[in-house]
């Protein structure tokens, strides 16, 4: 069978090993429930559209048509908010390209792009979507109408699935403000680390809809 063209979320749990760790030193299985709630989100997923793939921090998800895309979209976003809702970042990437996958294999193009883009391209807690999707759309062959529907954004040139709203922004602050107070002793001097916490904040604060945003990390003070 020729691998059809398919839409593939590749999705990657932030801070895996070090809530691993934390759960062999502690001898508590507290990232384990966390995981396990998160992973809930799937549970309403409709298994004869999408096919979906959970192995260690890394999750897989499949669209095969262009009239699902939207629905494929919804999705990923409340598997974004139902792992911030137990204090989990993910960051993944959607591409849309060949895939084959039976019981014994998977062969994808549409993964090993999304991965390429998850893991180049992405860099904070944030779902990419591959340029060639929006153009894609914008061309009118699909049939599906992305532009101003609010589902994306874009900045310096890269597109990424926009997973708050008016519904969604309170939670999703206090998720994060908590992840971070969590967080805060183990990424200590961990720059990289402090980054994704730093740009989540500024995102919150830039789809505020109301005045006096208040931040949550500790900023930079006079030596």
């Amino acid at each position: 069978m020729t691998p059809a063209y398919t839409y593939c979320a590749l999705i990657d749990v932030l801070g895996y090993k070090n809530r691993l760790a934390e759960d062999k030193d502690s001898g508590e299985f507290l990232f384990r429930d966390d995981l396990e709630q998160a992973l809930r989100a799937f549970d309403e997923v409709n298994s004869a559209v999408f096919s979906v793939q959970a192995i260690s921090d890394t999750i897989v998800m499949t669209c095969p048509a262009h009239t699902n895309f939207l629905e494929f979209l919804d999705v990923v976003r409340k598997v974004f908010l139902r792992f911030l809702d137990r204090g989990l970042f993910i960051r993944g990437a959607i591409a849309y390209s060949r895939h084959f996958q039976n019981n014994r294999m998977t062969y994808s193009h549409a993964v090993a792009r999304a991965y390429e883009l998850e893991s180049s391209v992405a860099i904070y807690p944030r779902i990419v979507i591959d340029e060639n999707i929006v153009q894609m759309h914008e061309s009118g062959t699909s049939g599906v109408v992305l532009k101003g529907k609010g589902l994306i954004l874009c900045q310096n040139g890269c597109y990424f699935l926009s997973v708050l709203d008016e519904s969604s922004w309170s939670a999703a602050y206090c998720s994060a403000a908590k992840a971070y107070a969590r967080d805060k002793a183990t990424i200590f001097r961990n720059e990289a680390a402090l980054s994704k916490h730093v740009w989540f904040e500024q995102y919150l604060k830039d789809t505020s809809v109301e005045p006096g945003f208040i931040p949550y990390i500790e900023r930079a003070a006079p030596y």
